[in-house]
């Protein structure tokens, strides 16, 4: 009834509409994770962090560009009910001149701690900026024993190069 090439051309039609659907079903489904992933991330009581000391370390070696180094102490607080695996940080670091650094990353120092209730995770690091001062603030991103996604916020805390 329908010439071979027609019917061997409509059937490719039909194939690629078919992987049409298919590629917009799987973006429709990745927009629909991402944004309830974001409305599902919620900041759980109890889990906090302090931001113990920060303290210039002029006698590291740093680059050209960015000379100044802050060794900063930190501790994450678990007075929550719930156990806590942090999986994530970033870090947005505004300095002087107005340059904005933003820091993402997996873990914290290279470790994905797991806190239960009332237990604490310290650590340490540091930040290198390249004018007078800077302010550092951020966020970790965990997740706790029934599989939500939680966030707790880093303080903000300033960097003042000391006047020599």
């Amino acid at each position: 009834m329908y010439p071979t090439g027609l019917l061997h051309y409509l059937k490719y039609v039909l194939y690629l509409s078919y992987i049409g659907l298919l590629a917009i079903s799987a973006y429709c489904n990745l927009f629909l994770c991402l944004l309830l992933g974001r409305l599902l991330m919620l900041e759980l009581e109890g889990l906090t962090v302090v931001v113990d000391r920060v303290i210039y370390q002029p006698d590291m070696a740093t680059p050209e560009d960015r000379p100044h180094c802050f060794a900063y102490f930190i501790t994450i607080h678990n007075n929550s009910k719930k156990t806590v695996t942090i999986k994530g940080r970033k870090w947005v670091v505004d300095e002087a001149s107005g340059k904005k650094t933003v820091v993402e990353g997996d873990g914290v120092v290279g470790l994905f701690p797991e806190l239960k209730p009332c237990e604490t995770f310290d650590y340490h690091s540091f930040h290198l900026i390249g004018g007078k001062w800077a302010v550092a603030k951020g966020s970790y991103i965990g997740i706790d024993d029934d599989g939500n996604t939680v966030v707790t916020r880093i303080p903000e805390f300033r960097m003042d190069v000391p006047i020599s």
